[in-house]
């Protein structure tokens, strides 16, 4: 067995556990993916410890956060978060996040994925976890690495994703369809590739994901958007059956066609192509997930015929039934929205446009503009859109440095109006601040007795 190297953010938290652990005898182990990704050299995350008491049941399910309590007194550490009902607390440690488990089976509910736990050996734990990657134990006693399902290193070299117990392979995904989506992430992920056992019962078992909670499968598509090449995630997903399942706004968009002018691919294809063409950022690659969701419901629309004029729209219209559908917060949706909203107005950039409509498309985009004009770059390749995100960038910068992109700072108070033009609070407030923002678009010098001047035409009509 070759020897692993700890990193040096983690040695010095290992190296506290150790010494705790031999002085107040505790058995401890590294668990889970933290361990596989000392053994391929990958930077590791989640530190977890399995702590092993002596004694009965009891003592050994409380063994874990007996044990972080100890570390936390004798390191003058914020006391553990505890979770009683698993077995389980987490501890701040050197600023990281460590996790402290007890050895556990599981029983499964057929109506839910959240488990009962029960003690166990530490074969029993090794077995009920997902991948034989996974369900590599490192001794911190003599740093020995323990495979109890006498597969995953090899599996491990092999670049392999298989279920820890073969013989379990047909429940395995069906008692906790998660695992689903982990298997096809970490395979993205690793550069592994899924065994067909293993990848068979994936795809026999992907109508259960509808016991998942939105917020957990939120969490495994942001972690896949983060991926170098994310389309491979959704294209195995598309091809298990899953993606039918937890996005059908994706799949509908299948053999969908695309006016030749600006693409040649269907729109699915078109999508994932566009998906990995921008950079590793969750808002940006969401919108471009659903950018063109829009435009089936325009083919529907439309009879059938290629006819996607209101596409961007309607996609926003999606994208938001989406996020919501999937429990992601209120700021993501509305930035994701926007994206989305605004994406095609760069591609209409043209050496026509006055300073007037630069400002007004800057102002639409606010706080995302740099964000759609990436989006806007990887969807429209063909049609040299390059060549006019630079000039319309360029356009910008100059209108930023002569101090002429966005308007000043409020001319007039609502409090200030109402004592000039001697009204009370009303709607016209809104309306006139309206109005000053609609000419300082137009003219970014406007001073405060011109726009009072304005104010009193508008008054007046």
């Amino acid at each position: 067995m070759e020897n692993v190297i700890i990193p040096q953010r983690y040695k010095l938290i290992i190296d506290k556990i150790s010494i705790t652990a031999e002085e107040n005898s505790f058995d401890v182990y590294i668990v889970g993916g933290f361990v596989r990704d000392l053994f391929i050299k990958r930077e590791p995350k989640d530190l977890d410890v399995m702590v092993c008491g002596r004694g009965n049941d009891a003592a050994v399910r409380s063994a874990g956060i007996n044990f972080s309590k100890i570390l936390a007194k004798k390191y003058k550490l914020d006391e553990p978060v505890v979770f009683e009902r698993f077995g389980t607390s987490k501890l701040f440690i050197n600023s990281e996040e460590v996790e402290f488990v007890m050895p556990r089976k599981e029983y499964y509910n057929m109506d839910s994925r959240n488990p009962d736990t029960q003690v166990a050996s530490l074969e029993q734990d090794a077995l009920r976890r997902d991948f034989t990657i996974n369900a590599l134990f490192l001794r911190l006693s003599d740093m020995k690495i323990l495979d109890f399902t006498a597969q995953g290193v090899v599996d491990i070299k092999n670049k392999i994703i298989r279920v820890t117990d073969p013989s379990a392979v047909g429940i395995t995904f069906k008692q906790d369809p998660l695992r689903i989506l982990r298997a096809v992430r970490q395979s993205i992920q690793l550069g592994f590739r899924i065994e067909i056992e293993t990848y068979n019962a994936m795809k026999v078992s992907s109508p259960r994901i509808e016991i998942v909670s939105p917020g957990r499968i939120r969490d495994e598509i942001n972690k896949i958007l983060m991926e170098r090449a994310p389309s491979k995630a959704f294209k195995m997903m598309d091809e298990i059956n899953l993606l039918v399942k937890i996005l059908p706004e994706i799949t509908r968009l299948k053999n969908l066609e695309q006016s030749e002018k600006y693409h040649i691919d269907d729109v699915f294809v078109h999508t994932l192509k566009v998906l990995d063409r921008t950079t590793a950022d969750t808002v940006l690659r969401m919108a471009a997930l659903l950018h063109d969701t829009g435009k089936y419901a325009m083919h529907k629309k439309c009879g059938g015929r290629i006819c996607f004029y209101g596409y961007d729209a309607e996609s926003a219209k999606e994208s938001e039934t989406v996020l919501k559908r999937l429990k992601y917060p209120k700021e993501f949706i509305r930035k994701t929205v926007s994206i989305i909203k605004n994406h095609i107005y760069p591609k209409m950039y043209s050496s026509d446009w006055t300073d007037d409509t630069v400002r007004k498309f800057v102002k639409r985009c606010g706080d995302e503009l740099d964000l759609i004009m990436e989006i806007s770059r990887a969807d429209y390749v063909k049609d040299n859109n390059d060549a006019k995100l630079v000039k319309l960038r360029k356009r910008i910068e100059d209108l930023k440095l002569k101090n002429m992109l966005y308007q000043k700072p409020e001319l007039l108070t609502g409090r200030e109006m109402m004592s000039i033009f001697n009204r009370l609070p009303g709607k016209w407030i809104q309306e006139a601040k309206n109005k000053i923002e609609e000419v300082q678009l137009e003219n970014p010098w406007l001073t405060k007795e011109r726009a009072i001047e304005i104010l009193r035409k508008m008054f007046r009509k």
